[in-house]
């Protein structure tokens, strides 16, 4: 995951550093850049932005070139671009190929795409355009200011150790605003953490080839989690412990990496991930995601998400199944917690995550309970898919998608389940905080056309039973209570926040007093620094004409001589 040996020089033949500001090429790659002017390579520097936000333009350049002339590579090139200005496209990249084309470098260092400062994502976005457009033997260098990277390559400048921190110190005007050279030492320091024990210091960079760069996409500099720990070569479980399978739904244009990236992080160990691919142009994935197992299952066509869902039932092998779309995620313990709940008991072969609930639910003390019948769903259709873990034996016995209707058709299924089965019910912290049930919020009503389409498909499947219930719970008056005591809490809690607000408000304008009340003093010290330094060259003029003066310059001797007697009555 880390190299565990440094490098003491980055072999180039020339080299181009790309900063986005004013000290941003000392602090990120000064030690590199001092190897490289040791061992006789030309360093050319150019600084993209003025740096205006954070000082003066002309004196942050004037403290570049003095630390480029202490590290040996002479005076930066500025694009005089403003602070914060910086934007990732065609004119920005073509500037780019020129700078490289003109300076024959084969190696650019630029900042880490992970950078938090938008100038510096935007120069890394563009730099790493530039150089995979250039191809060849050309090398991209990231480095590290803001954020730590995760690197490929570190460099040992323990021999430049001194020099970089008398660089650093050039900076004075940034230096008051944070001490980012002990930042930056500090890093440097830390990222000996898997070397030797005579390596003090050194930079971390992700080095990477133009021919790199041609064949992958720009943003896969920035790996996914599922395909990071795939390329570590994590094991695939085999444990003796059910299997579950995992069905993504993805429609043409979703984004893949939120909803792998919860996959590879889940703790329980024995998932397959079925991708049901909608999206032709997708290309092939690893076959891993994380530890877990990856199957892309390819139709060649697009799917509606109820026929994705079919198609990945029937791929499934596991005991257990989830659904999940492209784009949505679920926390690192929902596989296993709903799992071990199942396990623990045979009544129940649908498990769902809630958030924990008010008074008078039983989940609230054990944590799980009975839940969720045919009537409730139908009244409220309030659970999340993802949520839901049940077993396959369900989608043989009948439970399946209903490829037929225009809309509702996770709804439809949950009911299917619900005539199946018992709903066992796992409380979690706040699963899912974007869904409307975790929210206590009342779901969106489904849509009239869709409501009516269900109304028809469900009116022979109730039972005299259910319906009978589901008239009773629309007019229970205990029901109505109940959103009583909810309004009233929510009365409560506004009036608190209103009361805080208050209090707010009264410590801001407080707190602005007391501002007006320093800005006047700071005002009333500048005035009597005015006036002191009026007073100080009146004493000087006065100074200057006395001693220009004829008188003075006509007792010279009798005060050299007056000087002399009382240095001879002294001894």
């Amino acid at each position: 995951m880390l190299p565990y040996r440094a490098q003491q020089l980055i072999p180039a033949a020339g080299v181009l550093v790309l900063a986005p500001h004013p000290d941003d090429e000392v602090f990120g790659c000064g030690g590199a850049l001092a190897a490289h002017v040791a061992a006789g390579v030309p360093v050319r520097v150019v600084i993209l932005t003025n740096g205006a936000l954070f000082g003066d333009p002309h004196t942050r350049l004037n403290e570049s070139c003095t630390a480029g002339r202490l590290l040996g590579y002479g005076k930066p090139e500025s694009w005089n671009f403003p602070d914060r200005g910086l934007e990732y496209g065609e004119p920005l990249v073509a500037r780019l190929l020129a700078a490289i084309t003109a300076s024959a470098a084969d190696l650019v260092y630029a900042p880490s795409l992970r950078e938090i400062h938008p100038d510096h994502r935007q120069l890394a976005m563009a730099a790493a355009e530039a150089v995979r457009r250039v191809g060849g033997a050309l090398r991209l260098a990231q480095y590290e200011v803001g954020v730590p990277l995760r690197p490929n390559l570190l460099l040992d400048i323990t021999p430049f150790a001194d020099l970089k921190q008398q660089a650093m110190a050039c900076f004075v005007s940034q230096l008051r605003h944070q001490r980012y050279d002990e930042h930056i030492l500090a890093l440097n320091r830390y990222r000996t953490y898997t070397l030797t024990a005579e390596v003090r210091l050194a930079e971390a960079y992700a080095l990477v080839s133009a021919q790199a760069l041609c064949e992958n996409a720009l943003l896969d500099l920035v790996e996914p989690e599922y395909v990071f720990q795939a390329r570590l070569g994590f094991p695939c479980s085999s444990q003796d412990v059910p299997l579950v399978s995992v069905v993504v739904r993805r429609p043409a244009g979703s984004d893949l990496r939120l909803s792998l990236d919860s996959l590879a992080l889940q703790t329980y160990p024995n998932i397959e991930v079925l991708l049901v691919d909608g999206d032709p142009g997708l290309p092939a994935l690893p076959g891993n995601c994380g530890r877990h197992l990856l199957r892309q299952i390819r139709t060649n066509r697009c799917l509606s998400a109820a026929a994705a869902s079919n198609v990945g039932f029937d791929e499934a092998t596991g005991t257990y199944c989830l659904v999940l779309d492209a784009g949505k995620s679920i926390p690192p313990e929902h596989a296993s917690s709903l799992v071990f709940a199942l396990r623990k008991q045979s009544s129940c072969h649908v498990a769902y995550a809630s958030a924990p609930q008010r008074e008078g639910n039983a989940c609230q003390a054990s944590g799980e309970g009975i839940d969720c019948d045919a009537v409730r769903l139908l009244c409220r259709p309030d659970i999340p898919l993802r949520a839901v873990l049940f077993d396959l034996c369900l989608v043989n016995k009948g439970c399946r998608f209903d490829e037929s209707l225009e809309g509702q058709q996770d709804w439809d299924f949950l009911l299917q389940l619900s005539l199946a089965s018992a709903f066992l019910q796992v409380a979690c912290a706040d699963p899912f905080p974007d869904d409307p049930v975790n929210a206590r919020e009342p779901p969106e009503p489904p849509e009239p056309p869709s409501l009516l389409a269900m109304c028809e498909r469900w009116r022979t499947r109730c039972s005299s039973a259910q319906l009978a219930s589901l008239m009773r719970r629309a007019c229970d008056p205990p029901q109505l209570a109940v959103l009583r005591r909810q309004m009233a809490e929510l009365q409560l809690t506004m009036e608190e926040k209103s009361r805080f607000l208050v209090v707010r408000d009264r410590e801001l304008l407080e707190c602005r007093s007391t501002v007006e009340s320093l800005r006047i003093e700071l005002d009333e010290r500048d005035l009597r620094i005015a006036e002191l330094r009026l007073q100080v060259q009146e004493h000087e003029r006065q100074r200057a004409e006395m001693l220009a003066s004829h008188s003075w310059r006509i007792t010279r001797l009798l005060r050299c001589l007056s000087a002399a007697w009382r240095e001879w009555c002294r001894k």
